[in-house]
């Protein structure tokens, strides 16, 4: 699923949406720099490539041990907090620099910007487990409460019926119904995903 929404093609403006959710649900803030992690290559890949792509960064990507009990590398993404211009256009900063609570409103103009931030909201927090192994769900581990009231309301524009929890570490994000599941997936572009889903 991962690696068909990652070769997804985007315009720009779906692409800094996506962006944009992204990094407001992946980034951790550091002194210099916005750092976000990833177990997996192909997200790794499209991140990096875009942001380069747009702002022409000097990225740092590093490989670190992962302290998880998983095997695999953990691939961290540095944006410096000097290249501001990048991290203001995408909704993640304000004029002083200060993490922005709300996201502005020219991010998701459109259907289509919309489903770009819903993708990388789901490329940096959302899981949904395979309907051959266990009981079907999606879920969404979102940290802060204004992010998860817009992540609901957006999911719910198309009328996928997302509920919330909340969670020790944040919020979650859900959607039970198969058929919904299926639509949400197909918001997010993954047309093979969705005929292996629904099979």
């Amino acid at each position: 699923l991962v690696e068909e929404i990652s070769s997804f093609k985007s315009t720009k403006s779906e692409l800094v949406a996506e962006l944009s959710g992204y990094i407001r649900n992946n980034g951790n803030r550091t002194k210099n720099h916005i750092v976000m992690s990833t177990e997996n290559k192909w997200i790794m890949d499209r991140i990096s490539n875009a942001l380069k792509d747009f702002y022409n960064i000097d990225l740092a990507i590093e490989v670190v041990e992962n302290l998880n009990f998983s095997k695999k590398d953990l691939y961290q993404i540095k944006i410096p907090i000097s290249n501001d211009k990048c991290l203001k256009e995408l909704g993640i900063l304000d004029e002083n620099n200060n993490y922005l609570d709300n996201l502005p409103e020219y991010i998701i103009d459109s259907n289509e910007e919309i489903k770009g931030y819903l993708r990388g909201v789901f490329l940096a927090s959302g899981s949904i487990n395979d309907p051959k192994t266990s009981r079907y769900h999606m879920e969404l581990l979102i940290g802060k409460p204004e992010e998860s009231i817009l992540v609901q309301k957006l999911l719910n524009m198309f009328d996928l019926n997302a509920k919330i929890l909340n969670r020790e570490k944040g919020y979650m994000i859900y959607i039970k119904e198969a058929e919904k599941i299926s639509d949400f997936i197909k918001i997010l572009g993954a047309t093979k995903a969705v005929l292996y889903y629904e099979n």
